[in-house]
């Protein structure tokens, strides 16, 4: 079929169409349309977009604390090595997932918290973490992971929002940056002091607090600030004179 004669035979049937009303004065090529053919305007709001765009990330569940520190294992579990062929693995996962659900709830409800309670809480979870792993029979299980593991969760409690995750703003300024090979490469022209070794396979915990410490008193913002910002590929803001860490 020619084109020409393909646009006079649509021309015609538009004619035809347009010719024949039915009752209520719709055209037919109106009423023929099928569902999938008419426009549809969305009836989703921003904050359903929203939501599906935490699913996407975290997956289903209502148990945001739950959903924020399984996400946060998935960032370092690629650093365990051999966990796999570990007899009580699944059995280990679901004691520390427990674990670490209590623990966040316990600091959410902290009375009064400092930076000396939040580090004596931070302190005794990573000891916990460890000792569940090396009482399953896993004993590669260092403070590096700890570390990562429940900072992480923190930093996903934050992206959640207060409206999913209520009763945690409070201790956002006592918050640690997770030490990892992002964060330390992107750290490293602050004169950021080096790790001696992988941040995985850190298991001295004072280390690990010193450089913490830099952190609160090499910059002006919270400490987790600076781990959002370097995140979103944004400048630091002005930082001040490097100082001894207390």
């Amino acid at each position: 079929m020619s084109g020409v004669r393909f646009h006079d035979m649509l021309a015609a049937n538009m004619a035809r169409n347009e010719a024949t009303l039915i009752s209520d004065g719709t055209s037919i090529l109106s009423a023929e349309r099928k569902p999938w053919e008419r426009a549809m305007p969305s009836i989703l709001k921003p904050a359903d977009y929203e939501t599906c765009l935490v699913t996407f990330f975290f997956g289903r569940g209502e148990d945001y604390i739950s959903l924020c520190h399984k996400r946060a294992y998935r960032d370092m579990q690629r650093t365990l090595d051999g966990i796999g062929k570990l007899e009580k693995g699944k059995a280990v996962r679901q004691q520390a997932n427990a674990a670490l659900s209590r623990m966040f709830e316990e600091i959410r409800k902290m009375p009064s918290p400092t930076q000396v309670k939040f580090d004596n809480w931070h302190r005794a979870a990573c000891k916990e973490l460890k000792e569940i792993y090396a009482n399953s029979g896993y004993k590669f299980f260092r403070v590096g992971q700890a570390q990562k593991w429940l900072n992480m969760t923190f930093k996903y409690i934050f992206v959640m929002g207060d409206q999913r995750i209520g009763g945690f703003d409070h201790l956002y300024d006592f918050c640690h940056v997770p030490l990892d090979n992002v964060l330390l490469e992107a750290i490293d022209e602050h004169h950021f002091q080096p790790l001696d070794c992988a941040w995985s396979q850190l298991d001295d915990y004072r280390a690990y607090l010193e450089r913490q410490r830099w952190f609160r008193t090499r910059f002006d913002i919270a400490p987790l600030d600076v781990e959002f910002f370097l995140w979103l590929g944004k400048p630091l803001p002005q930082s001040s004179a490097p100082k001894r860490a207390k």
